[in-house]
């Protein structure tokens, strides 16, 4: 699987509005959902939330870039800001970002396909608006303010 328009056709991936990136559901049931998930550089997963744990799992592509805020970021915690290189040729493949935690992701290189698995499923998701991730940015550098669409 190294031919990511192959893959984007046999997973059957359309666009995820509002967070960016391509996916297509795995599993769903009261107790947890699946996703596979596609970025494509320049494309990226926006800075959002979820109130589940998500569980990110690289399968294929280049090693994503994952970013995530331990603490709220309104709180004013400069120490909360973390990122995780997830590969699966590393043995560091996966990573379960905690509930209700800011993330946002990128490929490093040309793409990278993972699945991630929500506990429970998932219910909603709240998409950070450009003000705060450009605050954010003022914070903990430019790169962090990159990460938001529109």
């Amino acid at each position: 699987m190294n031919n990511p328009d192959q893959i984007i056709k046999e997973l059957d991936l359309a666009p995820l509005e509002g967070e960016g990136g391509l996916w297509a559901s795995i599993f769903r049931s009261e107790g947890a959902s699946a996703i596979y998930f596609m970025m494509r550089d320049p494309d990226f997963s926006a800075w959002h939330r979820i109130p589940e744990a998500e569980t990110w799992i690289h399968l294929a592509g280049s090693p994503t870039l994952l970013y995530n805020f331990e603490r709220d970021p309104d709180q004013g915690d400069l120490e909360g800001l973390t990122s995780k290189i997830l590969d699966n040729r590393s043995g560091k493949y996966l990573y379960t970002v905690k509930p209700s935690t800011w993330m946002a992701a990128k490929p490093l290189g040309e793409w990278s396909l993972l699945v991630c698995t929500l506990t429970p499923a998932f219910t909603e998701m709240e998409l950070a608006r450009k003000e705060d991730v450009s605050r954010w940015a003022s914070t903990y550098g430019e790169e962090i303010g990159r990460l938001c669409h529109g």
